[in-house]
């Protein structure tokens, strides 16, 4: 290759001899100008090269969206044909399916994070996170509905399979899937028009200059070779980099998890230490003057009537201070847990506001020996308790659906009254009851939604993930 150079920069020096200088400078000057269409080219050439890559993943991707789309209605398929005929034949495409929605999701998330450049790319990474967590919900749907058809449970399969919510979520899969879909539609016309545009390019560059690339083709071949390796190599060691990170990545998220659930047990004790303080310091401080004061208008009720009466107004205030405090520990932690266990406390919630309120209820819960760790306990308490608030004190329903199902990973609670509904477009996101719920969910890696609109009711739905495991002892309800 030296020789190579050499021996051109003699060539130079020949002619500089045979043309004069002003031939030679005009060579120069083509020379020059050929170096940097080279130096261009090859930056062009490296992105067509992209382009047709991306192109390519892009094509992929959209079959493997498709494929997606397929797989899931294969998994609706044949689990409403077990649904409706009890033959096992369909279980088997019913896994298939299933896994091969799973494979799809994964394949589809790391084809897009291979695409460069990421940024490029949040809008199809958002909505793919929208449309893995629909599908999950999906397949966690299905298997419930299965689990209770395999457990002999067909009757309560087949009313799952009525609500509106698996049809909501297939329509929403499908919206997603076609908003994934014209995205990448999108991105690939873009991308097809610089590639063009870059092919384009690279065509009048040549063509400029032909004899000057003849002298210079074995030195842009061999450093062509040279990028090609060095980035080969990069992109290895990337891979390598990225394994790491998402190894990385996945450990802290599970490690998160498990601190928003330590946390939120945390909070759960404070608040029990605070009511039982509650309970009993205040609690006798109140009793003992109310008895107090209940000697002292005795000894005054002939003697000075006045002041017996106004004490008999101040025992009446401690009266309704030792309701508030009930109350508020009511509230703080609520004794039924510790005493009954959760099930029945939760039945006795929904009881009492149901009674109070006179709603006509339909309620399916899980067996009541269903075993489920306290805080998780907690947080599907405090989830049940804030909706019936809400629906209290703003729904004027008449009607209220309550429904939760476990399996050995999940607790789905869905919620549903035909009140006045609210206009979420228009709700604060500051919204205490609403955010908290949520804000409690998604903390622990569970799934949150809430869907209503003017005169439509509100539907809450809550997936609470159950395989976390955690210091604090679970317990199994009596």
């Amino acid at each position: 290759m030296q020789k190579l150079v050499n021996l051109m920069f003699a060539k130079l020096d020949q002619l500089f001899n045979i043309f004069g200088g002003r031939n030679i400078t005009l060579l120069g000057v083509s020379l020059i100008v050929t170096i940097f269409s080279l130096f261009f080219n090859e930056n062009w050439l490296h992105t067509a090269t992209e382009k047709s890559a991306e192109i390519a993943q892009l094509n992929r991707l959209m079959q493997e969206v498709q494929q997606l789309q397929s797989s899931v209605y294969k998994a609706e398929s044949s689990q409403r044909g077990y649904l409706l005929t009890n033959a096992k034949e369909y279980l088997l495409p019913y896994d298939i399916g299933v896994d091969d929605a799973k494979k799809g999701l994964q394949s589809i998330n790391t084809a897009l994070l291979a695409l460069t450049p990421a940024e490029a790319y949040k809008k199809e990474q958002t909505i793919l996170s929208k449309l893995s967590a629909d599908v999950g919900a999906k397949i966690s749907e299905m298997n419930v509905t299965l689990e209770f058809a395999t457990d002999g449970k067909m009757v309560d399969a087949k009313k799952i399979v009525k609500l509106d919510s698996g049809l909501m979520q297939m329509h929403t899969i499908n919206h997603n899937i076609e908003l994934l879909q014209n995205a990448l539609k999108q991105r690939l016309q873009v991308v097809y028009e610089a590639r063009n545009l870059t092919r384009m390019v690279i065509r009048t560059s040549v063509i400029a200059g032909p004899i000057v690339l003849i002298f210079l083709v074995v030195l842009v071949i061999k450093q062509l070779l040279k990028e090609l390796a060095d980035k080969a190599l990069l992109q290895q060691q990337l891979s390598d980099e990225n394994l790491q990170h998402e190894k990385h990545a996945i450990e802290q998220s599970k490690l998160l998890r498990s601190l928003a659930l330590d946390y939120q047990a945390d909070v759960e004790r404070e608040r029990h230490k605070l009511a039982r303080e509650l309970h009993d310091e205040l609690g006798s401080i109140l009793t003992a003057s109310k008895m107090d004061i209940a000697w002292v208008i005795k000894s005054l009720a002939k003697s000075h009537p006045e002041i017996a009466d106004k004490l008999k107004k101040t025992n009446t205030y401690l009266d309704q201070g030792i309701n508030f405090k009930r109350q508020v520990v009511q509230e703080l932690h609520p004794a039924m847990i510790s005493t009954f266990g959760f099930w029945p406390a939760l039945r006795a919630l929904i009881d009492d506001a149901v009674e109070r309120n006179q709603w006509e209820l339909t309620i399916t819960l899980p067996d009541e020996g269903t075993v489920i760790h306290e805080t998780i306990s907690l947080v599907a308490y405090r989830i049940v308790q804030e909706t019936l608030n809400n629906c209290n004190k703003y729904a004027k329903a008449t009607t209220l659906s309550i429904h939760m199902i476990s399996d050995d990973k999940h607790l789905k609670i869905e919620i549903q009254d035909n009140g006045v509904g609210i206009d979420l477009d228009k709700l604060e996101a500051t919204t205490h009851g609403l955010s908290g719920m949520r804000h409690r969910v998604l903390a622990i890696g569970g799934h949150f939604e809430v869907s209503s609109g003017i005169g439509k009711g509100l539907f809450t739905r809550a997936i609470l993930p159950l395989d976390v495991k955690l210091s604090e002892p679970t317990f199994t309800t009596l």
